[in-house]
């Protein structure tokens, strides 16, 4: 049978991808190897608590809460407080990241030194050398050894997982490094930035604040659902792809139910992670496919633990906290799911996800579960002042959890892109090409709907 475009993998990227094809009056078809929807968005229920076992929540962009709208989702909708404070374990104690001058001044997460350091920043000279750079490298020459260890360091293992000494600032944080290449210096660049955009009258069409973080009223699965019931019968699931050619259309070999029979189209998008995409797209370009293998992912654990809140000294009330490597904790950080979304546990009770392994820590993956509760439980105890024993719940482990935006990697992309050019009708989306964030996924995938439709009606 002949579609208009095949979408491989139903993950988010491949739900949004496929719906607005669909809207936009194209025959879409969505394949999907597994018996479920959603890729790494898994919520799961336990004991009474509510469980996410990917992404716990999405940042509220434009893009989101606009299909959220649109799907008729906006009664499901659940948002954390506005103000609700993520924090930073150092130095034995919890202190509230500051969002802004006057609680960067007072913090006491920071120094003397290295508040006065970030005073200096205007006035440090910009990098010369070619190629990319590490965060690591980048945040130490323009703001100081300690924020690194006690914000960016942290951040990017809540975020990537990953190693600052390995990620690229070019790839992960490509406006700080135009900033500094375009102005010498990040401040002078976002003042630019901000002065160009008001002089363009750039203003967002909803304020996104009470949007700052949100889930469901019975978790994230609750947007894949909604997006595989809008595409009905153009989502097939339980379907491998056994084969991948192309001549003047692409031709994709399946195999369903013990059938095997072959779907062609004009445009082939592929929203798959990039190893899967690496083996498929072999036969069709060898080229893009050596990069995209090319392209790590580190594995890990999600460790999901409850309390009954009077086992607590220390209240947890917020997002969580994310903690520096220096102070010993094997749990990379804690999101308070409870405090953040109604809905998730019984009434007096904390419903914690912690997350363990990640670049800096690969072994923590073939831990047992008892050891991983273990080694989570005494983490928290040192944190919160628990007493007793947690209630236990299901562990997800996520062998290839995360794409790296590893040194190289704003290159790599650099050239798919290039080359996908000149392959007809072929596209790729996913999180380890532009984004890795849900909100990231979405808008990708918006903007690749309408580049496949533009090349459908050249």
């Amino acid at each position: 049978m002949n579609y208009d475009s095949i979408i491989i993998g139903a993950g988010i990227s491949g739900l949004v991808t496929g719906y607005r094809l669909k809207r936009l009056g194209q025959n879409v078809l969505v394949l999907e190897n597994s018996d479920r929807i959603g890729g790494s968005i898994r919520t799961a229920e336990a004991e009474g608590y509510l469980i996410e076992q990917g992404p716990n929540s999405a940042r509220g962009t434009h893009e989101l809460i606009d299909l959220i709208e649109e799907l008729d989702l906006m009664s499901e909708l659940v948002t954390a407080p506005p103000r609700a404070p993520a924090f930073v374990y150092a130095a034995g104690q919890l202190h509230p990241v500051p969002m802004g001058p006057g609680p960067l001044i007072t913090s006491k997460l920071l120094s003397g030194s290295a508040k006065l350091g970030l005073l200096g920043e205007p006035f440090r000279s910009g990098r010369t050398e070619p190629g990319e750079e590490s965060i690591a490298s980048f945040i130490r020459r323009r703001l100081g050894p300690q924020i690194l260890e006690r914000l960016v360091a942290p951040f990017l293992s809540g975020v990537y997982a990953g190693d600052p000494e390995k990620l690229s600032v070019q790839a992960c944080f490509p406006k700080l490094a135009e900033f500094e290449a375009s102005a010498g210096s990040i401040l002078r660049g976002a003042i630019r930035s901000a002065r160009s955009s008001k002089e363009k009258k750039e203003t967002p069409k909803r304020s996104l604040r009470q949007y700052r973080l949100c889930s469901f009223h019975d978790g994230l699965s609750a947007l894949p659902k909604k997006l595989a019931a809008a595409l009905g019968e153009n989502l097939l699931d339980q379907t491998r792809v056994t084969g991948i050619t192309k001549s003047d259309f692409y031709q994709i070999a399946i195999e369903r139910n013990h059938e095997s029979r072959t779907l062609t189209c004009s445009s082939l998008i592929l929203a798959t992670p990039a190893y899967t995409a690496a083996q498929l797209l072999e036969p069709v370009s060898a080229g893009i496919s050596a990069l995209l293998a090319e392209i790590q992912y580190v594995s890990l654990v999600s460790v999901p633990l409850a309390y009954r809140k009077d086992q607590l000294t220390t209240q947890a009330e917020g997002f969580g906290f994310l903690t520096p490597r220096s102070e010993g904790l094997r749990t990379l950080g804690s999101i308070w799911n409870s405090s953040l979304f109604s809905g998730r546990a019984p009434d007096d009770h904390l419903i914690t996800t912690n997350f363990i392994g990640g670049a800096t820590d690969p072994d923590a993956i073939r831990l047992s579960d008892e050891d991983l509760i273990t080694t989570v439980h005494n983490d928290l105890t040192k944190v919160l002042g628990i007493s007793g024993e947690p209630i236990r719940l299901p562990i997800t482990r996520w062998e290839r959890a995360i794409p790296q935006y590893n040194i190289g990697h704003a290159a790599r992309v650099s050239r798919i892109d290039a080359t996908l050019k000149n392959i007809r009708g072929l596209h790729l989306s996913g999180n380890y090409l532009h984004g890795i964030s849900i909100g990231d996924c979405i808008k990708n995938a918006e903007t690749l709907s309408g580049e496949v439709l533009r090349q459908s009606n050249p």
